[in-house]
């Protein structure tokens, strides 16, 4: 890796930051911490490679109120993280609630993180109960140098604390992958991390991100929602969630890390297209994005069609 990258690669937590916002720092990590490969690029940031765990097949997650648990097939709890009250994030339009690290400032190359996505809030009395997304795999960049690249629909709750997303990648991640396209579903809550094997697609594939909103059951109080994400046709992208928060932010992002020049991304634009947004009433919500965007560094996002059914969002490499 080079000097270059390597300097980036130490600072992709700033880019995350511009999406989840500046929260108080958990712990600070050196170069030697990412070199011994203890801190890991998600779709939220770097974090601890302790708190990044893979979804056995026929698994769910199941978030409540104080905890996180992991369940296999069978109904064993495989892994419990409780829910940590301390971050207290300052906000940009919002912050996520989800735990960051702080680094040394060392000087990089294109930003890192979240540099171009959009979002809206549903304000209906009625929940987001499905939210799809197509696009088509990009071609290789025509440089590959350890970069790696996510481009993904996600969904949010109001706390912030956390995102279910269908993401394509390229690059190795936390996950798996390698210099090829792939796919998986993911879902980041508070400090730790879930995801599905990744599964590899070749350029020039159209690929459906898609999460539904299976069911919801009320006892008391407390509503708990169930969830899926997936990619159309990809079964072993499936990851399926509970949590007891709407989530009721939608996004569509391009995330990158160590990446020191164009020739590192794709050429041209991303549609991300075909985008359907549904409540649980059966209402398609008028929908209108707020755009963000790195322009220093030459990104683009333009909002082609607002709007819930067939709507799009494109987004231009520099």
């Amino acid at each position: 890796m080079s000097s270059i990258k390597r300097r980036a690669f130490y600072l992709a937590i700033f880019g995350a930051q511009t999406f989840f916002g500046l929260c108080s720092p958990i712990s600070t990590a050196t170069s030697n911490d990412l070199e011994a490969g203890r801190l890991v690029m998600t779709p939220a940031g770097l974090f601890p490679v302790s708190n990044i765990h893979l979804v056995p097949e026929g698994g769910r997650v199941h978030h409540t109120s104080k905890a996180v648990h992991l369940v296999d097939a069978d109904g064993g709890i495989v892994h419990t993280a409780p829910i940590e009250d301390t971050v207290h994030p300052t906000s940009i339009h919002q912050a996520l609630r989800l735990p960051t690290l702080t680094y040394s400032i060392i000087p990089r190359a294109f930003n890192s993180g979240y540099v171009a996505y959009s979002y809206w809030r549903n304000t209906n009395p009625s929940p987001i109960s499905f939210f799809s997304t197509t696009l088509t795999v990009p071609l290789f960049p025509a440089t590959i140098d350890g970069q790696l690249l996510y481009l993904f629909n996600g969904l949010i709750p109001n706390s912030f604390d956390g995102i279910l997303q269908p993401v394509l990648q390229f690059g190795s991640s936390p996950a798996g992958g390698g210099n090829y396209w792939a796919v998986a579903s993911w879902y980041l809550v508070n400090s730790n991390i879930y995801f599905t094997t990744p599964k590899q697609v070749d350029s020039g594939k159209v690929i459906t991100g898609v999460m539904t909103l299976t069911n919801s059951t009320t006892s008391g109080n407390t509503t708990t929602y169930n969830w899926n994400s997936v990619f159309s046709n990809l079964p072993s992208t499936s990851l399926s969630i509970s949590t007891t928060e709407a989530l009721t932010y939608a996004y569509e992002a391009l995330e990158i890390y160590s990446v020191s020049g164009a020739s590192e991304l794709p050429r041209g634009s991303t549609k991300m297209s075909s985008i359907n947004i549904v409540t649980q009433d059966g209402r398609h919500p008028n929908v209108n994005w707020t755009v963000v965007k790195d322009k220093v560094d030459g990104f683009e996002l333009v909002v082609v069609k607002n709007g819930s059914t067939n709507g799009e969002v494109d987004i231009t490499y520099p």
